[in-house]
């Protein structure tokens, strides 16, 4: 069943309402139109299909909203969140198809809700964070699915979020870690990086990658003792290249010994990152 089927109800309902409510100015969405848009998706081009998504903006288009509506099942992320984007600009759909959304992610189905996570995340409202919470820790959904309610918890950007970050940190898969870290350093004014540091010490290179920066860029000092180990350590470069950055921006003259020896180390990178982390020392 196509997503276009399946929401009918959500195109019918709201089309009234978008032709009504949602009337632009003559010179907005300009050139834009459905068959531009079907156009593009046949090339297989995500930029194309984003500039004509893009285009139609603030169109009034009532055979644009099934064309976009299809876009939000894409296996391509940056394709269904420009479609989320756009259905964001439409009040009356956005308020249906977010309610769809919650639906479809306390549902069976992982790649809807990897589509509903996307979706939610994209319209950036706080109300979203409890079903996103409750489908990051749910292990009958995939990886995939459990990482794109990690990844929209942080789009969204609330403190509210930030347990249930926390606590996708402890995800048995890599991707679901990684996107987890990433969406901790999304979190506005967040206080500090301490759900992240034990990842320092993880078993993926990419996420250890990430914590390692996600504590640099909140230069959190509780963090200083594991980059140490991992600059002076660590088997991948990158890791011990952010390691060095990291402790730099954190600036605790104790890194100095750390610091030092990683001015030796293998990688060019590695020992010239270290190099300008030991001028930053305080």
């Amino acid at each position: 069943m196509t997503t276009s089927i399946r929401l009918v109800s959500i195109v019918s309902a709201g089309i009234a309402a978008v032709v009504l409510g949602l009337s632009s100015p003559a010179h907005a969405g300009r050139g834009g139109s459905a068959s531009r848009i079907q156009n593009a998706v046949a090339t297989g081009s995500v930029d194309a299909i984003i500039a004509e998504v893009e285009r139609a903006e603030r169109l009034t288009c009532d055979a644009c909203t099934p064309v976009v509506m299809d876009l939000l099942d894409s296996d391509r992320y940056e394709v269904r969140e420009v479609a989320a984007w756009w259905f964001a600009r439409r009040a009356a759909l956005r308020v249906q198809l977010h309610d769809r959304s919650v639906a479809d992610l306390a549902g069976g189905d992982s790649r809807l809700a990897r589509n509903a996570a996307d979706v939610l995340g994209t319209f950036r409202h706080p109300n979203a964070i409890p079903a996103l919470a409750t489908a990051v820790v749910r292990t009958d959904l995939t990886a995939e699915a459990r990482a794109s309610a990690a990844q929209a918890l942080g789009t969204i950007g609330h403190r509210n979020a930030s347990t249930a970050i926390a606590t996708a940190m402890a995800d048995r898969d890599a991707s679901v870690r990684l996107a987890a870290v990433t969406a901790w350093s999304k979190i506005r004014k967040q206080p500090n990086a301490a759900p992240v540091v034990a990842l320092v010490a993880d078993s993926s290179a990419e996420v250890r990658l990430a914590a390692a920066a996600v504590i640099g860029g909140l230069r959190d000092g509780a963090g200083r003792a594991a980059l140490e180990l991992a600059v002076t350590a660590d088997a991948d470069a990158g890791v011990r290249r952010n390691a060095a950055w990291a402790l730099g921006q954190i600036g605790d003259p104790a890194s100095r010994t750390a610091l030092t020896t990683a001015t030796s180390d293998p990688s060019s990178l590695v020992r010239s990152t270290a190099r300008v982390a030991l001028y930053a020392l305080r």
